[in-house]
């Protein structure tokens, strides 16, 4: 195999494992706006007063009592956030999953594209290999 097919193919591992990588992370963020819209859509089944755990960070949590069901207030970027009711905190959220998924579809076609790519470079290292 010549030097140069190496280095393509090394190119192409080293990409791939990052693209997986960042897959793996899509996938768990997916998960967190999945289980977040339906935590907004079960929040209208609590009644005010209830007690809650509420994230205070990273598995810590405080006691919290519910003052309103109808109304999240969740970021729109940055450190800016806003209050919205639960169908439009709904929504977005949703939005956020397809533009997830879709982003996911993308990576994962380019890592197909890439596979073929270190296919056809071991087809022509192997028939290079094969020649007198």
């Amino acid at each position: 195999m010549e030097q140069q097919q190496m280095q393509q193919m090394q190119q192409l591992q080293q990409q791939m494992e990052e693209i997986q990588d960042y897959l793996s992370g899509l996938e768990e963020s997916k998960r967190e706006v999945s289980k977040t819209r339906e935590a907004v859509k079960d929040l209208e089944d609590y009644e005010e007063g209830s007690e809650i755990l509420a994230p205070i960070g990273t598995g810590a949590f405080v006691k919290a009592e519910i003052k309103d069901t109808s109304k999240v207030i969740s970021n729109i970027g940055g450190d800016t956030f806003e209050e919205r009711d639960n169908h439009q905190a709904a929504q977005i959220l949703e939005k956020q999953e397809g533009l997830i998924e879709e982003t996911r579809e993308e990576l994962q076609s380019q890592v197909e594209e890439m596979q073929q790519q270190m296919q056809q470079l071991q087809e022509q290292a192997q028939n290079q290999q094969e020649q007198p």
